[in-house]
């Protein structure tokens, strides 16, 4: 991607969550392609060995693992299964996710609970697994995130907040482990996935065509290489041509004063300092 030639990511252990359909196994594609050894993750043990069977008949390695995110030990369960099959772990991406959507007045305990599992606690833990096994060697950690985790969605309450979550989490980790040699980094991938059916059904509209997810795949690669090695606490998001590096939180307008009054505060804010809700083409496109 910066002009140096197709990534070689030579014997690369690597553990991708969620890997038996859209993202992740476009992902795990991916990542065998350029020389990593996969280990291919979903809750459907014919799935996940169906995937592994078509990475090996293209030439590639890979061994699969079926075990949800949610269950208590997965995160070691698969981190111990990349040991075990190819010696380490070298990166772990957290793709493992599901959508619950509803309005919030109509979303059950449930519905919001299951959806943060999945999302945020299953990357935590899947996360905490791989900074155990990569602290003497270094390594790096890929969250996947989302638009809706960056600018809301409406319908996602449960889903925004776990991504968002997800972002916060990735900040954390590189602060505590960037000095250790391990480099977290998120992304907020866009591409056609069952996640995203809602718009194709016509429930909601969407004035952007979402690209297929081999598209995005390429950013995946290039972030386990050693290009990417300076990278880290970052938030990216790809579309397959629209690659954005998000910035950190930081005031759009900070006003210092002292005894602070109903005026000073109607004098501060005032309707223009107020920020747009979807900064980029995905969420404005959504009808």
């Amino acid at each position: 991607m910066n002009g140096a030639g197709p990534v070689d990511l030579a014997g690369l252990p690597v553990v991708v969550t969620g890997s038996t359909r859209g993202l992740g196994r476009a992902f795990a594609h991916a990542l065998a392609a350029a020389g990593a050894r996969v280990v291919v993750n979903g809750t459907d043990p014919d799935r996940t060995a169906a995937v592994v069977e078509e990475i090996t008949t293209e030439g590639g390695t890979a061994v699969g693992h079926a075990v949800s995110v949610t269950a208590a030990g997965a995160g070691d369960a698969l981190v111990g299964a990349c040991a075990a099959a190819f010696g380490s772990v070298g990166m772990v991406v957290t793709n493992a996710g599901t959508t619950r959507d509803r309005s919030l007045a109509r979303m059950t305990d449930a519905e919001f609970d299951e959806v943060v599992a999945v999302h945020l606690r299953g990357t935590w833990d899947c996360s905490r697994a791989a900074v155990r096994a990569m602290r003497g060697t270094g390594g790096a950690v890929l969250h996947v995130t989302s638009g809706s985790g960056l600018f809301g969605t409406a319908g996602q309450t449960n889903y925004a907040a776990a991504k968002a979550g997800v972002v916060g989490l990735t900040r954390a980790m590189d602060l505590e482990l960037h000095r250790h040699g391990i480099r977290v980094n998120a992304l907020a991938p866009v591409a056609a996935t069952g996640m995203t059916e809602v718009f194709a059904t016509g429930a909601v509209a969407h004035a952007l065509t979402f690209p297929p997810p081999e598209a995005v795949a390429p950013v995946v690669v290039f972030l386990a290489s050693a290009q990417a090695a300076h990278l880290h606490g970052q938030v990216l998001s790809f579309d397959g041509t629209q690659l954005s590096v998000w910035t950190h939180p930081a005031p759009a307008t900070t006003e210092e004063r002292t005894g602070w009054s109903a005026a000073d505060f109607a004098a501060v804010l005032t309707d223009d300092v107020q920020q747009p809700r979807h900064p980029d083409r995905w969420g404005t496109g959504i009808r």
